[in-house]
């Protein structure tokens, strides 16, 4: 029997890891979609003209609905509950992957070896950029560690209760949950056809997500539904190929990333043929699945299926990979895998690790030979865009409209004000896609014509932002933006500087 203080306590050094090697974002990155909005259902009266913003609310529910209503409460508080959310995912996630590895490697030690690989040498080693950690709270982060949990109980043939937290995780992150939920679907219709379950398990597993998970699908789906005056084929060029290439196009994706991620997938279909039938099929169904998923996207344009982003189960199929190819090493190695610490050793070992991950996190982040954010609590205020955002909440009227860098996730949530467009934040209801595609154009000068797509478009992007024409700002204006953040080694020729730092600078048009 396992140690539990242990297991906890290895959950807690791998965060602080985790913490040293990827940072932390808060109120950036991914968040840019949850926390300004969060903010909005709390006040209205803020982002009265952002386009995401309003964009999303007028399709309700969406899918950003319960996870924003989830930190509503704390909204006076959200920097703190968001820092506690984190870590607390976190954790549950990794006591559920130490319950999933151990089921196949013996050895302790061996199984955190591969969960820590998994996660952070092999962070991203997926396909459609997409993993099990996050270095900031969001929905797919929280709807990861339900369905963990949920396979857990999905092998120990406890299906009630793994439709349940499949369908939780659902309705915080559609297609993190959904997409899982398919495979697992069609892995239980096999088991109930072989006569290793009973069609009442199949109803029930099955069932209970139709009805819970299900109907919220179709209610978004309808919210959704709505006139577009673009074709599908222009519509998949601007949503698939233009502004998500890294999640949905096959052809796309890091090669190096893609090769090792099937690599592993292969060690894993070898590995679990006689090991676990449920795993190989998840696997075996997966490399199937994503095979047809390509064709369909990359190579027939079908917006429906594409939408399913099924390259989500490939963030659980290089798991089971990693684990096989440690559960192989064990077997290798099995003279040096019976090595064991006791456990006030263990303990005050794991102990070490937290401590020294988050004194250098915390105090000598700057001599890391690595960059990345550290946006906790005070240490964020280390950022001149992060400065520069909270002045412009203090020195800009509400209705002020915003344009800023291609990259910038921080302005909406510091700021606290409207946005013209952005990049990051794009409304994927159909009938704002083509506006959207538009005022991209008007204040990036970027289009689905150039070489590259995606935010590999930066470079040409910035080229274009940081030298916009008084023609170009001029129309910019009569269409409704106020002011501009950029950088302070581009002056602008049109409009009044009000606010600068050491890096940026606002100016009223």
């Amino acid at each position: 029997m396992h140690n539990k203080t242990t297991s906890i306590l290895f959950a807690i050094a791998t965060w602080s890891l985790l913490l040293l090697r990827f940072g932390y974002q808060y109120g950036t990155g991914d968040q840019v979609e949850l926390l300004p909005y969060t903010l909005f259902l709390h006040n209205p009266l803020l982002y009265p003209h952002d386009f995401f913003i309003q964009g999303l609310n007028a399709s309700i529910p969406n899918e950003r609905t319960v996870m924003a209503y989830l930190l509503l409460p704390f909204v006076n508080h959200l920097e703190l509950v968001c820092f506690l959310l984190q870590f607390l995912v976190t954790v549950i996630l990794v006591l559920g992957l130490e319950q999933l590895a151990l089921r196949f490697i013996k050895n302790r030690y061996i199984a955190w070896l591969a969960i820590l690989t998994a996660l952070i040498p092999l962070n991203d080693f997926t396909l459609g950029n997409v993993d099990l950690y996050s270095e900031c709270l969001q929905a797919s982060g929280v709807t990861v560690a339900f369905v963990v949990w949920a396979i857990n109980l999905f092998l120990d043939k406890r299906y009630l209760r793994a439709s349940i937290l499949i369908s939780i995780g659902t309705l915080i992150q559609v297609l993190d949950g959904l997409d899982i939920m398919m495979v697992f679907s069609v892995i239980i219709i096999i088991q109930w056809l072989t006569n290793k379950t009973t069609f009442k398990q199949v109803l029930v597993f099955i069932g209970l997500f139709a009805v819970t998970a299900g109907s919220f699908l179709v209610l978004i789906l309808y919210a959704k539904s709505g006139n577009s005056n673009l074709d599908n084929e222009t519509l998949f060029k601007i949503l698939f190929s233009f502004r998500h290439p890294h999640h949905f196009i096959f052809e796309a994706f890091p090669k190096v990333k893609t090769i090792v991620f099937f690599i592993l997938a292969f060690i894993g279909l070898v590995f679990y043929a006689k090991r676990s039938a449920v795993v190989f099929q998840y696997l075996l169904l997966g490399v199937l699945g994503i095979a047809f998923y390509a064709v369909c996207t990359s190579y027939f344009h079908i917006i429906f299926i594409g939408n399913f982003q099924f390259y989500k189960i490939s963030e659980w199929m290089k798991f089971f990979g990693v684990v096989a190819l440690f559960g192989y090493a064990e077997m290798w190695f099995a003279k040096w895998a019976t090595f064991k610490f006791g456990n006030a050793v263990e303990q005050s070992l794991i102990v070490l690790v937290i401590a020294l991950s988050l004194t250098i996190t915390i105090k000598f982040n700057s001599y890391l030979p690595y960059s990345v954010p550290h946006q906790i609590f005070a240490l964020k205020q280390q950022e001149d865009i992060i400065t520069i955002c909270e002045a412009i909440k203090d020195n800009t009227p509400n209705d002020a409209v915003f344009i800023q860098p291609f990259d910038n996730t921080e302005l909406k949530y510091y700021a606290q004000r409207s946005s013209y467009v952005e990049f990051k934040a794009n409304v994927r209801h159909k009938s704002y896609v083509g506006e959207w595609y538009s005022r991209v154009h008007q204040v990036f000068g970027i289009g689905d014509d150039l070489a590259v797509q995606g935010f590999k478009l930066q470079q040409q992007a910035d080229e274009h932002f940081y030298h916009l024409s008084i023609e170009e700002l001029n129309t910019l204006k009569q269409n409704g933006v106020t002011h501009v953040l950029t950088k302070k080694q581009y002056p602008l020729t049109e409009g009044v500087l009000i606010l600068s730092n050491n890096t940026y600078a606002v100016y009223q048009l």
